[in-house]
């Protein structure tokens, strides 16, 4: 929040408002009220403000002419408070664009709250305990709806009245299902956050319709598989996360067509090996996080084409050795700490020429060639028996027994 107010201030001025409430910091066109004991709203703000913060108060009823005067406003700020809303309170706001109700312990909404907020471009409920979404027809403009950590349920028509909605947090709802095509009014969406529910499936054709998105999270579910065309229409995806969940298995060709992804996040699964070809299609990969399942063997060409791969995580597997990997000359970071590895195979680093961080703690080394990586100048090797058995050939300028990570 400090970082807004600079903002604000490079915006505006510093220039001070003719009236400044009590206890609260005033600059040109904002007023800062945050954790003040406010149970009221101050009827002393200049009508020119045109952002008001009140975040982190004791406000619980608004009364209805509560913003008479600001119809200037455009950022609004009410989280952490107690709110019980009216219907109409915010309609003295017509030029409003960012409204923030977060964390209020709100249960449901009034009909009409947003009814004259046509301007409305940004809106966080997150943090109440809101069982359903019943937004009105007005917000047309909004880009941005912050749901999380709520107790939703998504309906058919949840989300119909938003055509210009390109992000979307739906995490921490405790979502078991989710409508056939309950989203797809929803053309620009670009980041889609269905993280930490309870969600078993996805509807086949649940993402035919999202073709802008970039961002897709749905770690800390239940999944257990997905449609081998689920993802076939995200061809402008960048970053997949998929983790924390009890998948076992991947079709071939799962991801065939995230010809742009550059993040992929399926750690913390229970996949044992990686099927033919898995990755081929990613040529742009930078990051992939295999972290956490039962892994345990590992093909020469798994990466071959993963080319611009920089971090390879595959700590927490079952793996016992390891092949000479074909590609990644871009690779900066590997971490292999928590399997059973004894060592690499000779010529295992040859194409690592940018690796500066490895990660081997908690494996079963017990002796270290320095010549299988000519080029790293520090591995971390604790809690592997080559800190503690003597005349192991330990090179001790070339590995550290006691840090961690890197």
């Amino acid at each position: 929040m400090g970082r807004i107010l600079e903002l604000i201030v490079v915006l505006f001025g510093a220039g001070v408002l003719s009236a400044c409430p009590e206890k609260c910091f005033c600059l040109s066109k904002l007023v800062d009220c945050r954790s003040t004991a406010l149970q009221t709203i101050p009827v002393d703000i200049d009508p020119s403000t045109q952002t008001l913060f009140l975040d982190g108060n004791s406000l619980t009823r608004i009364p209805l002419d509560s913003f008479r005067n600001l119809r200037q406003l455009s950022y609004l700020g009410l989280s952490s408070n107690c709110l019980l809303l009216q219907s109409n309170i915010f309609d003295p706001l017509p030029r409003l664009q960012a409204l923030d109700l977060s964390a209020n312990h709100l249960s449901e909404l009034p009909e009409d709250l947003f009814g004259n907020l046509s301007n409305l471009t940004w809106l966080n409920l997150a943090h109440n305990n809101l069982h359903s979404l019943h937004l009105g027809k007005s917000l047309t403009k909004l880009t941005y709806l912050d749901l999380s950590n709520n107790n939703l349920t998504v309906f058919q028509e949840t989300f119909e009245h938003f055509p210009q909605l390109d992000t979307l947090f739906l995490n921490s709802n405790q979502l078991k299902t989710l409508p056939e095509t309950g989203f797809s009014q929803l053309l620009l969406l670009k980041i889609l956050d269905l993280s930490n529910n309870k969600l078993s499936s996805l509807p086949s054709q649940f993402l035919n319709h999202h073709h802008k998105l970039t961002d897709l999270r749905l770690d800390k579910n239940r999944f257990k598989t997905f449609s081998a065309t689920l993802f076939s229409q995200l061809h402008h995806l960048q970053d997949l996360t998929i983790s924390g969940n009890i998948i076992s298995y991947f079709p071939p060709k799962q991801f065939a067509n995230l010809t742009k992804l550059l993040k992929l996040d399926l750690s913390n699964n229970s996949l044992t090996f990686l099927p033919l070809n898995f990755l081929s299609d990613l040529r742009e990969l930078q990051l992939l996080k295999l972290s956490d399942n039962f892994i345990d063997t590992l093909a020469a060409d798994a990466f071959k084409y993963n080319l611009k791969l920089v971090y390879l995580h595959l700590d927490s597997n079952n793996l016992r050795s390891l092949p000479v990997f074909d590609g990644l000359s871009q690779l900066e970071e590997l971490t292999l700490s928590f399997n059973r590895l004894r060592g690499f195979p000779n010529g295992f680093a040859d194409n690592l020429v940018k690796l500066n961080c490895l990660q081997v703690t908690d494996n079963l080394i017990e002796q270290w060639d320095i010549r299988v990586f000519p080029n790293i100048t520090s591995v971390l090797l604790r809690n592997n028996p080559i800190c503690t058995v003597k005349g192991s050939g330990r090179q001790a300028t070339d590995i550290d027994c006691t840090k961690a990570q890197c």
